[in-house]
This record gives structure tokens, sequence and C-alpha cells, in this order.
């Protein structure tokens, strides 16, 4: 979090700064704006509400002055806001705003025509021909490729598959090199996030392969590529990336908060997290609801590692399991059975991103309202839209909803 103290915070105390000028031979004291100087000196300008213009009076800078110092004395925070907490995409009606070109791959056709639809008319959809030759290489073209020099351009990519990436590999390369102004990689799902670490000398750590591999993408003329990714597996992977590539990290989190203030039972809920990872990477977005938590810990019995109840009570609550992604699910069934036995009224799951492979969904069942323990079913699984496959298997099954992140991604690609 960040901090303003000491000699910084005394400085936010003079905003004018004035200094004698000339006019008609006689010297007249000049008041000129130092909006960028506060901005250093009174934490960062973008991020307080109503911060002046370069072309506010005195008057208005005295009166933003009073409110940011006051801001300010609330300890352990800038401004009073936990930035943690705090989407990282913020676009303001003007002034920001970009049209932008926005290509993707087939997989994602439903996607990018929701985030085309979020924006208001300011992203346009590109096209490309996906074809492959006789022995099965990648025949690709971009339409109109000449129509996008001077323009933001983005790219919709879905790495569910190794089979796939190949051939996004070679479009994201070669976008920016069609004389766009700017280039965005939107990639939803980080797919190797879970083999982030060498444990045992011989361990390949795919996750820093690919993000060598995405921070080799050309530059594009305005710039280093800007790339968005969704609930990173480990937030430590952020320094795999080169600095020849700007990485936004997001989170679907937002989406599930938005959808757990519709619920009838809004407030009888009470988060929990498999483990103590998923706390520490989730809590502080859940703080402003202040939902009780639960968190279960994995303890070792001989060969098996069993899911326990670590701190918290669910008794007579519907519990939300929160976790970034879910591969086989049983960690989740394992939670969902010791939250049941200890008297949970409905258990619930959040992830970002359901993988399940070899269609490892078919084991979740649907609670139907009948009550956790009884149904050993889920009330809601909650999902986002970042695994298409995934979300075209789940289409119309309980205990399935999908959380679309249109909305953001329609965010991002106009900052």
């Amino acid at each position: 979090m960040f901090r303003v103290a000491g000699t910084a915070a005394k400085q936010c105390t003079t905003l004018v700064s004035s200094r004698p000028t000339l006019v008609g031979g006689s010297a007249v004291k000049k008041s000129t704006n130092s909006v960028s100087k506060y901005s250093s000196d009174c934490g960062p300008l973008a991020a307080a509400p109503g911060y002046p213009s370069a072309a506010s009076t005195p008057a208005v800078l005295e009166e933003w002055r009073k409110s940011r110092m006051q801001q300010i004395s609330t300890p352990g925070t800038s401004g009073g806001i936990d930035y943690r907490i705090s989407s990282n995409i913020s676009v303001p009606e003007k002034g920001l705003r970009k049209d932008c070109v926005l290509f993707f791959t087939e997989d994602f056709k439903e996607l990018a025509q929701r985030i085309a639809d979020e924006s208001q008319g300011h992203i346009q959809l590109g096209k490309i021909r996906w074809r492959k030759f006789a022995d099965g290489f990648p025949d690709l073209f971009v339409e109109d490729a000449l129509s996008v020099r001077n323009r933001h351009v983005a790219f919709l990519a879905s790495f569910h598959t190794p089979s796939v990436i190949f051939e996004q590999i070679s479009v994201i390369y070669g976008l920016p090199r069609l004389f766009v102004a700017s280039f965005t990689l939107v990639l939803p799902f980080f797919p190797t996030g879970t083999l982030e670490r060498v444990e045992t000398e011989g361990d390949v750590a795919t996750a820093f392969t690919l993000a060598r591999i995405l921070s080799n993408v050309p530059p594009s003329r305005g710039g280093p590529t800007s790339l968005v990714i969704f609930d990173i597996h480990a937030l430590q992977e952020r320094f795999y990336f080169g600095d020849t590539i700007l990485p936004l990290f997001e989170s679907g989190v937002p989406l599930l908060l938005k959808r757990l203030r519709q619920l009838p039972d809004r407030d009888n809920i009470v988060i929990a997290y498999p483990d103590d990872g998923a706390w520490k990477r989730f809590h502080y977005q859940f703080k402003g609801e202040a939902f009780h938590e639960v968190i279960c810990t994995k303890v070792r019995d001989g060969d098996k590692r069993l899911v326990q109840i670590k701190e918290g009570n669910p008794t007579g609550r519907h519990v939300i399991i929160v976790d970034d992604l879910v591969q086989s699910g049983g960690t989740l069934i394992e939670c969902h059975a010791v939250l049941a036995r200890a008297g949970a009224k409905h258990v619930s799951a959040y992830v970002t991103h359901g993988v399940f492979p070899k269609f490892s969904w078919q084991k979740f069942k649907a609670d139907a309202g009948v009550g956790a323990e009884e149904s050993g079913g889920f009330r809601y699984f909650w999902m986002c839209d970042s695994c298409p496959t995934t979300v075209r298997d789940v289409a119309g099954k309980a205990p399935f909803e999908v959380l679309s992140l249109a909305e953001p991604i329609a965010a991002a690609l106009q900052i």
C-alpha cells in the first residue's frame, strides 16, 4: 500500500507556487498551478477522486488540498484507499477513451463480440483467416491489414491447449509489425501458471518459458506491448516477464462480488479459502463487504492429505469457496464435504479459470436448494469465461454459472 508521510505530507500544504513576473515594466506576483508537483507530494493524483486539472483556480486547488490532506491522515493507506482492493482498471468518460481494433482467436468469437458490445462503439472487431496447409501448419491471413495502420490494435488469445499456441503466437508477433499505434495482448488465462517453480533439479518451470515467449513480442510504433492477464496463479510470476512487455494483472473477483450482492441470502454469506495461499491471494478483495471468513488447510495423514477447517465457523451459512482455478476439482469437493459436515447450509464455489481437463466438471452435482449436506452438491459454481471449451461444455448445466470478463476487458482496451 502507498503512504504519504513526513516531508511529503507537509509539502502538500503548498498547492500554488508564486513567482514575480514583469507586466508592463512592474513586478507582479503570478500564481501558477503545480499540479504535477502535487502528484508526487500528495500521493497519486489520478487515484484521488476529483483531482484538479492544470487549469484549476487557486480556490479549487485549496479545496482539493484540504480534502486530500484529510484522506492522507488515515493510517495505513494513501488517501484512505486500499489500492489492492480497488480494480486496476478505471476508464473516465472523457480524456482517456480510445478506439481499438480487436482481433481474436476463433475460440473466443463470442467473448470478442461481448467485448465490442460493452465498449459502446469504441471497439470494432478485426478479421483473421484461420486455415491450415496440408501438412497441418497454419495458413494465416490478417484481412484489411492496411486499415489498422496508426490504429490501436489488440488480440484476444486463448492458450487452453498446446495445439493452438503456435498459430496464435504467429499472429501475436505479426500484428505489431503492421505499423499499428499500439498493441495489447489479452490473455485471460495464463495456462502454465501452476508450473512456476523448480522443486527438484531437473524440473522445468514452463511458466517462465511462456513468459519469455510473450516478453519477446515485437514493439509497436507506440512502444512495448501491453499484456492483460486475469488472476495469474502466483503473483511472483509478474517478475518472469521482461522489460519489453507491460503486464496488467486483473482479477475476476469484482464480478463475483457483483453477483453475490444479487443473492437473496447475501447477508448470510461466508467466504471460504481452500488453503492459506488462497486466503493471502484474495481476502483483501472482500474486506469492503465485511464477510465472515473460513480458512481450510490440508494436513498429512500417512500418505493422504486431508482437508480440515483451520479458522472460522460455517454453521448455518451459505459458504462460497474462492480460488483462482480448478483442474480435477478434488480439493473443492473435499472442502465441500468438510464444510457440510461442519453445518454449512449451502456451499458454492468460485474460480476465475475453469480448466476442468477430461470433463472433470462432471463430478460437480447441484444442490438445487436442498442443502449442502443432504444433496452433497453445490448451490452455485461460478467461473469466468477465460477457458472457452469449458464454457461451451457447462452451458445450461447446473450448478454452473459463467461470469463474463467482457466488461473489464473492454475497459482495459480503452486506457
